[in-house]
């Protein structure tokens, strides 16, 4: 089968794409080894996180308009996120409780009249949905910045993720919304992708060398580099499981020249393995000890995998 697991809940319930009959790809849940094709009402429809509940959120293209659209599934019924006049909706978290986090980003399907929108703001606006049929709400950037994108929200109703100004500075929301700076290793980006309920956060950032590193910041908000795999020339922290473990990617050369994206988990900074894969791999999201992602096969195609991460 090929295909990539993007999302895992605790229970092993997990999504992504997969390819049917005639090697279209399909969004699917798997419950076990067999894929169930979940029904969005959109083309092109990709999964993207899958709570404790079974709630799934993705992404879509509205085949009457060609605007890009957010949806949530749960139990067989597809509901498309609402968004602002001429923004888009795009989820990218849901935490156990349905809250939802993303971006309203601009519609630019070309629908719309371009000339009758000249000089509206172009930035993405991060964004919440208190549930899969809530309106969104905005989550401000930084005082000074234009723009921001949530990925991630816990389970206490923070979210975290970027504000974007003259540089792109990695930001955590507290539950009241209110946005909270965090360092970089000093280059002029950073970025969270996982946060947990206690606190601490995972993503990557430029040092001031340009290479792009792993890091984690505690829940004080101290950034910690967790390095890179022997010859890697740069690696992103996708999540943080609840063992500890945190678990990414990592840019590995390949033998005779390029390079090839591999899963990575560190135990503690410093301490990282390659997750097992012959040609690359990449791991996307985890819960409890299960980690999901993709291992491609020699012919560079992809087949969705799950590892089992501890210490």
């Amino acid at each position: 089968m090929f295909g990539n697991v993007v999302a895992v809940n605790r229970q092993g319930v997990a999504v992504g794409i997969a390819d049917d009959a005639k090697g279209v790809a399909q969004p699917v849940l798997w419950r076990g080894t067999a894929p169930q094709r979940l029904i969005t009402g959109l083309s092109r429809s990709i999964p993207l996180a899958v709570n404790a509940a079974g709630q799934v959120i993705g992404t879509g293209v509205d085949a009457a308009t060609g605007s890009p659209a957010g949806w949530a599934w749960s139990r067989g019924r597809a509901t498309r996120l609402k968004a602002h006049e001429d923004r888009v909706a795009w989820p990218e978290s849901i935490n156990d409780h349905g809250v939802i986090v993303g971006a309203l980003p601009p519609d630019e399907s070309g629908q719309a009249d371009a000339s009758a929108h000249a000089g509206e703001d172009e930035n993405e606006w991060a964004a919440v949905w208190p549930s899969p049929s809530s309106k969104p709400v905005l989550l401000s950037p930084l005082r000074g910045d234009k723009g921001a994108h949530a990925f991630v929200v816990d389970g206490r109703g923070r979210a975290a993720g970027i504000s974007q100004g003259a540089k792109v500075t990695p930001v955590i929301w507290d539950a009241a919304r209110r946005p909270r700076a965090l360092p970089t290793l000093g280059g002029g980006y950073g970025i969270v992708r996982g946060l947990s309920d206690s606190g601490v956060a995972v993503g990557d950032a430029v040092r001031a060398d340009g290479a792009d590193h792993a890091v984690m910041w505690d829940a004080a908000g101290r950034i910690t580099d967790l390095g890179l795999p022997s010859g890697a020339r740069s690696a992103k922290a996708e999540t943080i499981l609840p063992n500890g473990v945190i678990v990414g990617t990592a840019e590995l050369p390949v033998r005779g020249g390029g390079w090839r994206t591999q899963a990575v988990q560190w135990t503690a900074p410093g301490a990282m393995q390659v997750l097992p894969s012959a040609a690359g791999a990449e791991a996307n999201a985890g819960h409890s000890r299960t980690v999901a992602g993709y291992r491609a096969d020699g012919a560079g195609g992809r087949h969705p995998t799950l590892w089992r991460c501890g210490r």
